[in-house]
């Protein structure tokens, strides 16, 4: 879809934790390290509760539906094993080309460090900026945050993914995307554009536990309330959650959504995704968010339907 191509409803579907399974063989030496404790949780229950089948059933109900552009709000893998991340890219390329599928990492995909070689590198396609958000904003050498702009609409990809102790899952920004935040939320604003931030880690403070947080949750918070933004969308509880950050240019609706491969049983509903319909409404937006959710009959049903703004 062209940047420039004017539209009046613009589909954007989310899907977050995707914790690709089954996990491959893992050599002895790749457990000297914090991935030995995930991969004992891996095979105690994680294993149990990520299931493969019912990710593809999720993510052929979002094909078939066909939204405008998908954002994958990182954990694509289990323990950031340099042999989970090809098969993690393939998948990307099952679900869209690299303009229509815009991925962010997340704490399970900067498990340990790593260089980007063995890492990240085959998502790239998926993680730069196009065209028309290059010339609204352009992308650090660090590679975050980057812009991508279709029409009226604005994304803006941040990494929150670092390396941290055992039996933390925890993120951070820094300083420097922050302040490339803040520069970008106001470019975007005075151009009248919807801006959706991408984050992995839930943005606001007190939404996890201090292991699980975002260190710099209460920086962003500000940043939002002084800057504007119209929507953040994240993932990492692997649960469904809408708060209202109140900003300079209204409400930022801040969604989590639960995870794409969680088995149905024990949560209801337990693997799911959000479409958001954005549409301009005057001086501002109307956003309506789709909720769709696997069910234990192997279907993919409506679960939720609500209006998020309006102006």
């Amino acid at each position: 879809m062209s940047a420039n191509e004017a539209q009046r409803v613009f589909t954007l579907a989310h899907v977050s934790d995707i914790h690709l399974s089954p996990l491959p063989k893992v050599r002895r030496r790749q457990l000297l390290s914090k991935r030995l404790l995930g991969y004992v949780n891996w095979h105690r229950g994680r294993k149990f509760v990520h299931k493969r089948e019912i990710l593809d059933l999720l993510a052929d109900d979002l094909k078939e539906r066909g939204p405008d552009h998908i954002a994958v709000t990182g954990d694509l893998t289990n323990l950031a094993l340099p042999q989970e991340f090809p098969p993690a890219a393939d998948w990307l390329w099952q679900l869209g080309a690299p303009d229509d599928v815009t991925v962010i990492p997340g704490n399970h995909d900067a498990y340990v460090r790593l260089h980007p070689d063995k890492a990240t590198a085959l998502w790239r396609p998926f993680m730069e900026a196009n065209e028309a958000g290059s010339a609204l904003f352009e992308t650090p050498p660090s590679g975050f945050p980057f812009v991508r702009q279709y029409g009226d609409i604005a994304l803006i990809a941040l990494s929150s993914a670092v390396p941290t102790a055992p039996l933390v899952a925890a993120g951070w920004l820094g300083s420097a995307q922050r302040r490339a935040l803040s520069d970008i939320l106001d470019r975007l604003g005075q151009k009248g554009l919807c801006r959706v931030v991408l984050i992995h880690h839930p943005p606001l403070p007190g939404q996890t536990s201090w292991r699980r947080a975002l260190r710099d949750a209460h920086e962003v918070q500000e940043i939002l309330r002084d800057h504007g933004a119209e929507l953040v969308l994240h993932g990492h509880n692997h649960e469904q959650s809408v708060l209202d950050c109140e900003t300079i240019s209204g409400p930022a609706i801040v969604v989590g959504v639960p995870s794409a491969s969680e088995a149905v049983d024990g949560r209801v509903p337990a693997a799911r995704y959000n479409e958001y319909a954005i549409e301009r409404a005057g001086n501002g937006w109307h956003v309506e968010m789709t909720g769709r959710a696997a069910t234990k009959d192997g279907q993919v049903l409506e679960c939720e339907k609500r209006v998020l703004r309006s102006c």
